[in-house]
């Protein structure tokens, strides 16, 4: 049977594109890029560790260990529980928050998460992203202002 999209209301599914470095006036931070299906583009900057973890993921790189967003998709199939999708759904003083919501035992439950861990998880469990379109009118961008080439998953000079 086909998977049917969900469709939530005032919120817009987008992909995880990629994870890239971005200047600041500090240096170069890491930046996660999702992309809705009009092309726009919805940055937010993350640690380190979370930019690692999210492009291993999307890389498929495989370790001899379990990283910490494994471990934690380990610990929710030993359960019996999943990831049904995150929801990225507000921005405060530049802060983006988001919901992880899982299901387990036929039942929906509703954490708070940072958008980096939610982004992590979901790339490791195909779970789908969605951001409230409130987010996305207040905090997308064109690729142009940054400068990347989304096919060649490079940024440009």
């Amino acid at each position: 049977m086909e998977k049917v999209e969900e469709k939530i209301e005032g919120f817009q599914r987008v992909r995880v594109v990629g994870v890239f470095m971005s200047p600041v006036p500090e240096g170069v931070t890491p930046v996660v890029f999702l992309e809705n299906d009009r092309g726009e583009v919805l940055p937010i900057y993350i640690g380190a560790a979370e930019a690692f973890s999210i492009q291993t993921a999307l890389e498929n790189v495989p370790y001899p260990r379990p990283l910490t967003h494994d471990l934690l998709v380990n610990i929710l199939e030993g359960l019996n529980s999943k990831i049904e999708r995150v929801l990225i759904d507000d921005l405060s003083e530049g802060v983006f928050f988001a919901r992880l919501i899982v299901r387990s035992n036929g039942n929906e439950f509703e954490f708070d998460a940072r958008p980096s861990d939610s982004i992590a998880l979901a790339v490791r469990t195909g779970a789908p992203v969605y951001v409230s379109d409130k987010v996305m009118e207040t905090a997308s961008v064109s690729k142009e202002e940054y400068k990347i080439n989304f096919e060649e998953g490079e940024e440009e000079e």
